[in-house]
């Protein structure tokens, strides 16, 4: 094997098209340890090429080594998004390969900030540079934080870490170990990677390992498997909505049922009674759109109580750019185009339901933002997460977007109950484990009893605690280290 400074010195030599080509390959090689494929060695691989090119003077400037590296990461673990496209065929189909490429450039300009300030410094800069991409992405434009590179660990027994440290956390433990990888030491490289290969074949705990509460509240979950083009035809929607009841009468009595989210296309004054008859006594989470007296439109959670009454709603909060609404729409209105959008609630939210508990409602989208899951003034007794995955596709974007469920389970120690009208339907304890779930192509109606909360985690109580001693330590360590190397 070449020695660093004579691989440097053959990279410095390589052209810069050559350089930014392998680059990319480099974050694309990273972005396939996000589920499905789930390998954390792969993203360890990739990034730690990055750390090991920001080092030499180049013809490709820092800026664009960042770029090339996270436009290569972002355009394979986020490729679902070409799938919303492609659902109305033809019409929009064309769309699909500049929304990818518009999207994955635009989150790669973080990484390509990261890179430009750290400007080939200590690596350990560099980490703290990307785990600020990485926040800042979370966050700015109103966020997206989706497949942050500490998901590749979700599969394994050490995204159990994320209850201490969250999830951001977990991404800066990744960038450390790429870190250490790219120093170029033989017995660091061949540990770290030993157990990134090995930790996705250690169960978490596994399926069915605890035993089972007999005493807890039994659920239903209506999983009607709904495909996207057939969902708001005005010729099927009467037979879907008819699907629904029939799961839901499907099965002895239970406490509590849970619909899709916008599983009910009639005005819900008009389906309540009809639900609450078919719920034979339980109460039962229902999706659809409701409309105030001011003539806003919100996608709403409902709970239809056994009598029929509306109990309590919640409209989504967190709504998708330009699916559910138009950035910056007010400016539109100015020059007379009018745009129709759902309008955003008030969340975050908790609605209590006798004999279950406390719950905090969740409207798909939503369960992807750390800083608003489990967030408000009490701390709820589950999370229920509705949801419509059917324009994710069928391989990775209902993969990843069920992974991120089971890590906020994970992080904030409560189960989750998380029902899909296409995707994966699930009982998540609060170790983010899913023994009782429906997969993609299945339909049906899955009962099972309400998993018990854990005592909440020192990252529910502290959310930025744990992440900020993590680099306070390492910041530390750093400077620790470069005092003894001077004396």
């Amino acid at each position: 094997m070449l020695e660093p400074s004579a691989a440097h010195r053959l990279w410095a030599q390589a052209p810069a098209w050559g350089q930014g080509a392998l680059t990319v390959a480099a974050g694309g090689l990273a972005g396939l340890g996000q589920a499905p494929v789930d390998q954390p060695a792969l993203t360890l691989v990739g990034l730690a090429f990055g750390f090991w090119i920001i080092r030499p003077q180049t013809r490709l400037p820092h800026f664009w080594r960042g770029l090339g590296l996270g436009f290569g990461y972002f355009l394979v673990a986020l490729a679902w998004i070409v799938e919303p496209f492609l659902v109305e065929g033809r019409g929009t189909a064309w769309v699909a390969p500049f929304a990818l490429l518009a999207m994955a450039g635009g989150l790669a300009l973080f990484w390509g900030g990261a890179f430009a300030l750290a400007r080939g410094r200590v690596r350990l800069w560099v980490c703290l540079a990307l785990l600020a991409a990485e926040l800042a992405r979370s966050y700015l434009f109103t966020g997206f934080p989706w497949a942050l590179l500490g998901y590749v660990w979700i599969d394994t027994i050490a995204y159990q870490l994320a209850a201490i440290i969250g999830p951001h956390g977990m991404s800066l433990l990744t960038l450390i170990l790429a870190a250490l990888i790219a120093r170029g030491r033989v017995m660091p490289r061949l540990v770290i990677l030993t157990l990134s290969l090995a930790l996705p074949f250690v169960p978490v705990q596994g399926p069915g390992s605890g035993p089972v509460d007999e005493n807890r509240p039994i659920v239903r979950l209506i999983h009607p498997n709904v495909a996207q083009e057939n969902k708001w035809n005005p010729d099927k929607t009467q037979a879907i909505y008819q699907r629904h009841l029939s799961l839901t009468h499907a099965g002895p009595a239970v406490d509590l049922i849970i619909w899709p989210e916008t599983s009910v296309y009639l005005p819900i004054e008009l389906a309540r009674r009809e639900i609450a008859g078919a719920a034979q006594g339980a109460h039962v989470v229902v999706g659809y759109q409701s409309r105030n007296p001011a003539g806003q439109y919100f996608n709403t959670l409902g709970v239809v109580a056994p009598q029929g009454e509306i109990q309590g709603e919640y409209h989504k909060s967190r709504l998708v750019p330009f699916g559910e609404y138009l950035p910056l729409s007010h400016l539109a209105r100015a020059f007379g185009y009018d745009f129709p959008e759902f309008s955003a609630g008030s969340g975050p939210a908790q609605i209590d339901i006798e004999g279950i508990g406390r719950l905090q409602p969740l409207i798909c989208y939503e369960g992807i933002f750390p800083q608003f899951v489990g967030r408000g003034d009490t701390r709820p007794d589950l999370l229920v997460l509705i949801t419509n995955d059917g324009w994710f596709g069928e391989g990775q974007g209902p993969a990843q977007h069920f992974a991120q469920a089971r890590a906020r389970a994970v992080e904030l120690g409560l189960p989750m109950l998380r029902v899909a009208n296409r995707g994966v339907t699930a009982v998540i304890d609060p170790w983010g484990r899913s023994s009782d779930r429906l997969d993609l192509h299945e339909r049906g109606a899955l009962d099972a009893p309400i998993p018990r909360p854990r005592l909440a985690t020192f990252y529910a109580k502290n959310p930025w605690l744990g992440l900020l001693t993590l680099v306070g330590v390492l910041i530390l360590g750093h400077f620790y280290r470069r005092g003894r190397d001077y004396h």
